[in-house]
């Protein structure tokens, strides 16, 4: 059962992220053109009056929900209407295909009813790459038509064929040759199917072409018995549109006895129910070679199109391929080639696929995962939150109300909730919030995820959304943008606009990974570890029943689709987990999962699991490590110039950013009394503010790994903060880190000091001058809290969110009890009793 459920997350991982070339669609209308253009026409196939008809249909009427969903408005087809008409139409475009993940258009320019579309570089400002794909017959209309015209302007009355041929040729060549253009399309089908006659009589043609050179409004239509097309040309290359529908499982059949042969499965989505979109994938798949089927959206005229055509793709393609009859490596697979390898191989674009961050797509499974929870027994989703003090929280519905009504319309909470300090469900005065007002607990499906350990649970995490009422200024003001719509005390708010800005204003996209130190105690009393033994002994695994319980924590992690490196044991009943890196949302996401799990697993073995960063003076204390990358979109390996660090320009200034803000920084990664008792000499976590390479004895260390890219040989980089612990909030800890950076880059800030190849607590005080290593980190949460007041520069850096949180933050942090002090309490009091008893 655990490598089902892992299986489906892994999979619903790559079909959600995984980025698509959308090999046929067509051109969007200009702004101008979209008016005249109802919303409907793109989802059905009706017109004139039979398009008032269209909405009672099952496909149009799940179309209508996607929208609603995405315009986060009731699911109308008027609101839906509503809500677009007050963006601009660039805007409505942009928005659409952030949601898609599509990385390249290959764009079918013949379809202009309208008489007005957006030409091809208009659309690279939607997606990375654009191609033409050259309809045949437009080519060959506007020949036949300025052949015509020029006729009728003279006395001439006769002209050759050969005069259209080799203009005909001739633009073939240009076509053929130019790097814009992909592929070559035929409409021919529509017309007399595929048996085209390769070889038409010449009597025959040049009868039809002296028809339309004396009235060319229309063409004869010749029908013949011939042999078919994709015979005759065995190494041109045929793509049947359209999934051929109805007659899909014929076009599979061709496609798997032809080697010439592909099928597209654009079209059906969305013109045709779920159920048939299933139908018509999985009949492809009966016969037709997973390698030979193509996404397409058959998107035109509106935006809109795109997203639902992207969105239902997903969907289906799910769906049809998580059947039963292929493994898990293989449905991996397949799904890689439909949404992308295969068009990039047939079209040889050459194309990498940019993998989807998980805020910058819509996630495209939410209804049918519920279903599936169902199916599993799960009877309750939590719906959880972490505030500001680091402290988890969540409510719990029945998995109905949370379908039909959750979903759409959140949750209410009071607002006080997201300033209590972790000792207590108090506020602290002058908080920033008080006992009047609430906001919605709006989930992120995305995050939608079954608890092995609790079966009958699930878990989503949220975002805070504004819920103003008559009495707060802004009330009747905000639209349903989402900086209106955003709760300034949102800790996921604030971590998704940073990373989103430094997307928009850098071109850098971020990758996370952690590491989960943690202690398990037998007896909270005293305290007692489970074991005493030294780091990665293997003799840690043999006393009491350590190893069962890492084993369940492990597979309980992989069974909610983290990806575990590695898992050790740590010294005196300390352990560690390590989980691959993901984009920053997802990593600090999972850092909350994770934190869950390792607690919920050790109080089920009847052990106690705590992040305390001190619990035992003579230990180094216990450590949340962050590793972060970044790289320049667009670039498929690291450009770097001569310094000697080997490190890029922007990566320099990175580091330079996070020493210049790193003692602000440490009120989010260090944010409680006891973490600064592990920030000593000698314990692994850097005591002077300074840079090394591969030297842990340094807050900032940077890790190199040799790679092969395109351009030779390279060093891939990543950095890892070791001052970081297991009390802080994810969200703002790396909110803090990046925006650091980010601030470093802006200001073009310089590594003014090389990176340290010594333990700097064994330097004099001589040579850590000599070096530029002058200044400690802080030595308590009052420094670091002074020091984050006075970074005025780092708190205008992380966003608006952020400065509204640092105000609480700074308020709560002052008094809150981490969770050593809990058990320091019970110890103490233990020991008066026993004083007593005695």
């Amino acid at each position: 059962m655990a490598n089902v459920v892992y299986d489906r997350e892994a999979l619903l991982r790559i079909v959600s992220t995984f980025p698509l070339i959308d090999n046929h669609c067509h051109n969007l209308s200009t702004s101008n053109a979209s008016l005249t253009c109802p919303l409907e026409i793109c989802f059905s196939k009706a017109c004139v009056d039979a398009l008032k008809n269209a909405p009672q249909a099952i496909a149009l009427k799940r179309c209508i929900r996607q929208l609603a969903e995405f315009y986060n408005c009731p699911p109308t087809l008027d609101n839906i209407k509503q809500v677009r008409d007050l963006m601009s139409y660039i805007d409505l475009c942009k928005s659409c295909f952030k949601s898609t993940g599509i990385q390249s258009l290959l764009l079918d320019d013949g379809l202009d009813a309208l008489g007005g579309l957006m030409d091809m570089q208009s659309h690279v400002e939607l997606v990375d790459v654009v191609r033409r794909i050259v309809r045949i017959e437009s080519i060959a209309e506007k020949i036949l038509y300025d052949l015509a015209t020029s006729v009728a302007c003279t006395n001439q009355k006769v002209l050759k064929f050969s005069a259209f041929e080799e203009s005909l040729k001739k633009q073939f060549e240009i076509y053929a040759k130019s790097e814009s253009v992909a592929a070559f399309k035929s409409i021919a089908a529509y017309r007399s199917g595929l048996n085209i006659d390769c070889v038409p009589n010449p009597e025959a043609t040049a009868v039809a072409f002296g028809n339309f050179i004396s009235d060319f409004e229309s063409l004869p239509d010749k029908k013949g018995s011939v042999r078919p097309l994709i015979e005759k040309y065995p190494n041109a290359k045929f793509v049947l549109l359209h999934a051929a529908y109805p007659y899909t499982r014929q076009s599979g059949y061709l496609a798997s006895i032809y080697s010439n042969v592909y099928v597209d499965i654009g079209l059906v989505f969305p013109l045709i129910s779920a159920s048939g979109q299933q139908a018509s994938l999985r009949e492809l798949l009966e016969t037709c070679p997973s390698n030979k089927i193509l996404f397409s959206t058959d998107g035109h005229y509106h935006p809109e199109t795109f997203y639902v055509a992207a969105i239902q793709g997903r969907e289906v393609l799910l769906e049809s391929v998580e059947n039963g009859e292929f493994s898990y490596e293989e449905t991996i697979k397949i799904a890689k080639e439909i949404m992308f390898e295969n068009s990039n191989k047939l079209y040889k674009l050459k194309l990498i696929p940019k993998q989807i961050d998980s805020e910058e797509y819509k996630d495209v499974s939410g209804e049918r995962r519920i279903v599936k929870l169902k199916k599993m027994g799960v009877k309750f989703v939590r719906i959880g939150f972490m505030e500001c003090a680091n402290q988890y929280r969540f409510h719990i519905v029945p998995i109905d109300r949370f379908q039909n009504y959750i979903i759409n319309s959140g949750l209410t909470n009071m607002r006080a909730n997201t300033a209590f300090p972790y000792y207590g469900d108090v506020l602290p005065e002058n908080v920033g919030v008080n006992e009047v007002g609430e906001l919605l607990l709006k989930p992120d499906l995305s995050t939608l995820i079954h608890l092995p350990y609790n079966p009958k649970h699930a878990n989503v995490q949220v975002f805070f959304e504004n819920k103003l009422t008559p009495a707060d200024p802004q009330f009747g003001k905000i639209d349903n943008s989402p900086d209106s719509l955003a709760f300034p005390l949102c800790p996921r708010t604030c971590l998704k606009n940073i990373i989103e800005s430094a997307r928009k204003d850098l071109g850098i996209t971020f990758l996370i990974g952690t590491e989960f130190e943690f202690v398990l105690l037998k007896d909270t009393i005293l305290p007692v570890p489970v074991d005493d033994t030294v780091y990665a002994v293997a003799s840690s695994f043999h006393i009491s029943n350590s190893s069962e319980i890492l084993d369940r924590m492990v597979e309980s992690l992989q069974e909610q689709g983290i990806e575990v490196e590695q898992f050790r044991s740590d010294g005196l009943g300390k352990f560690e987990i390590v989980t691959a890196p993901e984009s920053p949302l997802i990593a600090a996401d999972k850092v909350v999962v994770t934190r869950q799990t390792i607690y919920e697993v050790a109080a089920q073995a009847g052990v106690k699991a705590t992040f305390v960063p001190k619990l035992f003076k003579e230990q180094v204390g216990t450590s949340a490590h962050v590793h972060l990358s970044f790289k320049e979109i667009g670039k498929s390996q690291k450009i770097a110039d001569d310094h000697p660090s080997g490190l890029s320009p922007y990566e320099r200034s990175f580091i330079a950013g996070m020493l210049h803000h790193i003692r602000a920084i440490c009120a989010f990664a260090l944010p409680t009394d006891l973490s600064y008792a592990r920030i000593v000499d000698n314990c692994w976590a850097g005591t002077w503010i300074c840079w090394s390479i591969e030297n842990r004895e340094t807050p900032i260390r940077v890790c190199y790994r040799p790679k092969t890219g395109p351009n030779g040989k390279y060093l891939d980089v990543h950095f890892e903060y070791k001052f970081v612990d297991g009390t802080s909030n994810p969200y703002l800890a790396f909110s803090a880190l990046i925006a650091s950076g980010v601030d470093g880059i802006k200001k073009g800030m310089q590594l003014t000091t090389n990176p340290i190849f010594d333990n700097p607590a064994s330097l004099s005080n001589e040579e850590r001058i000599e070096k530029g290593v002058t200044e400690r980190m802080p030595a308590s949460l009052l420094d670091t809290l002074k020091a984050l007041k006075e970074d005025k520069t780092l708190i205008d850096a992380l966003e608006k969110s952020l400065d509204a949180i640092c105000s609480v933050y700074l308020t709560i942090v002052d008094n809150t009890l981490d969770e050593y002090n809990y058990v320091r309490n019970l110890a103490e009091r233990a020991a008066k009793s026993i004083k007593i008893n005695k």
